[in-house]
């Protein structure tokens, strides 16, 4: 909490997100992060691309998260071959519910 508000970091290996209501907050966080690590890639306002996710934050609090372009990169990584399978340890069952189970 800074400033009575909630300050977010989201951190993983050399991907950063920070959000605080008040745009100085971030500011002075960059720049504390800054001052331990060195100079960063700062990009502000709505649109950010965070771990392959392209975010979007919209006027109404909600917001898009599209990977098209992680997928079509990771696509291409696989230098043309097609998956058309995947085995998996979950049986068939795995959503069923069993109403007369006890709670």
């Amino acid at each position: 909490m800074i400033n009575g508000e909630q300050c977010t970091i989201v951190w993983y290996v050399d991907d950063n997100k920070i959000s605080h209501v008040d745009s100085a907050v971030v500011t002075k966080v960059i720049a504390m992060i800054e001052a331990r690590f060195g100079k960063m890639t700062v990009t502000r306002g709505k649109k950010h691309t965070f771990l392959g996710m392209d975010i979007d934050f919209k006027d109404n609090g909600t917001a898009s998260i599209l990977m098209k372009g992680y997928l079509k990169e990771a696509i291409q990584d696989f230098d043309g071959d097609i998956i058309r399978s995947a085995a998996t340890p979950a049986r068939r069952t795995l959503f069923d519910v069993d109403e007369d189970c006890e709670k």
